[in-house]
């Protein structure tokens, strides 16, 4: 399965959480979730979300930056009804500001991609004049077709040992 295909069902998942329990999920405002709300979206969901599926969309669900900033010391997590569960304690605040110090280090070191509908600096390959081109063609080897395939085959079985 690509990567695209992966991140729709992801989505499609998450979707599905804010949908079905607006009181806890929510793209916009996240709140700190219960230790242990896979077991009950487990239960709650039954059969209608891949457990692979769910597992994968709350680690991107909680991977979010608004999800790790909402993390800080005394937050009140919540269960899926929405109530209070219990609350968040320092070390996972720090936990989520490491990783999110992370995520924002890796972002740092990865190339920025051009804005949408406009081209990113040329490339080498990109560059490739009509020269290099015809020489690249020129020095490639013939492609061979099924017939000198088999005459190949037959002039090594008639070769002597």
């Amino acid at each position: 399965m690509s990567n695209a295909a992966k991140r729709a069902r992801i989505g499609t998942v998450i979707k599905l959480l804010c949908d079905r329990f607006p009181h806890t999920f929510s793209l916009h405002n996240p709140r700190p979730l219960k230790v242990g709300v896979h077991a009950e979206l487990t239960a709650a969901l039954g059969d209608a979300v891949p457990p692979g599926d769910l597992q994968s969309a709350l680690r991107a669900y909680t991977s979010t930056a608004h999800y790790l900033r909402a993390l800080t010391a005394g937050a009140c997590r919540i269960a899926l009804d929405g109530k209070p569960a219990d609350t968040v304690t320092p070390e996972d605040e720090a936990v989520a500001k490491k990783r999110l110090t992370e995520s924002t280090k890796g972002a740092a070191l990865r190339p920025a991609l051009p804005p949408a509908g406009q081209a990113g600096p040329e490339t080498p390959a990109k560059r490739a004049t009509a020269e290099t081109d015809k020489s690249t063609v020129a020095s490639a080897p013939k492609r061979l077709s099924l017939a000198d395939l088999r005459e190949a085959g037959r002039r090594r079985r008639e070769a002597p040992a």
